[in-house]
């Protein structure tokens, strides 16, 4: 039998934290820390953080009364961060066949300047710690109640003496880590590296698109280069 996901039981108690370091990358985790992002006025770079919610499953945002989403009037926002390549194609991607890719979308290396405590819902019963299940970010779920669990983390800040900043999770389409980062505009930051040179590509730059294939591949899926996506204006 599978059990469905129930509401929160508040307040919430009992987390485990998860600490984001920044570790630099080797040749085996060329981008460990990533998003791909389709430039537009409300995402300029790879770190613009979304205060208009909630829309996602794991977003906090504050809903209006019948649940539609707004900018969150107590300035809540979110960044979904991926742990590498492949997950961050599944992610932006996975609903369908193929990956479209335009040459628009690009994809942004990311670290934090410091530390990051996140609740740990990828380790063996840590979902079960505060009443939750691990399928709370892999489920089929309507999204107003796992997005009502991303509240009840934000406000109860189920972790003892630790300031949690968002979610450290199985993405649904890869099963790779991910992270929901809450309110960290101030902690995170494009990478340099050792030239200077910001680590912030087109997905097409011949740099990065034989590493998007790849990853598509390994996901069951195939990239496809298009001069227009349904993102663009």
């Amino acid at each position: 039998m599978v059990a469905t996901l129930a509401a929160p039981a508040r307040p919430l108690r009992g987390g485990h934290a998860w600490m984001w370091r920044w570790r630099d990358p080797t040749s085996r985790r060329l981008w460990a820390w990533c998003r791909i992002y389709h430039p537009s006025p409300h995402t300029p770079d790879g770190i613009t953080h979304r205060t208009f919610g909630p829309l996602h499953r794991l977003d906090p945002h504050l809903p209006v009364s019948g649940g539609a989403p707004r900018v969150c009037p107590d300035g809540r926002s979110v960044l979904y961060v991926a742990g590498n390549i492949a997950t961050a194609i599944g992610e932006v991607f996975g609903d369908f066949p193929a990956a479209a890719v335009c040459p628009r979308y690009r994809i942004a290396l990311l670290r934090p300047t410091v530390p990051l405590a996140v609740l740990d819902l990828r380790g063996q019963g840590t979902a079960m710690r505060i009443g939750a299940l691990p399928s709370l970010a892999t489920g089929d779920y309507p999204r107003p109640r796992t997005q009502q669990w991303a509240r009840a983390i934000y406000e109860d800040q189920p972790v003892a003496r630790r300031r949690i900043h968002g979610i450290y999770y199985d993405a649904a389409h890869s099963n790779g880590p991910a992270l929901a980062l809450w309110n960290t505009e101030s902690r995170i930051e494009v990478v340099h590296n050792t030239r200077g040179d910001l680590q912030d590509f087109a997905l097409t730059d011949p740099r990065m698109w034989p590493r998007v294939v790849d990853a598509a591949v390994g996901l069951g899926m195939r990239a496809d280069l298009v001069p227009r996506c349904p993102q663009c204006p």
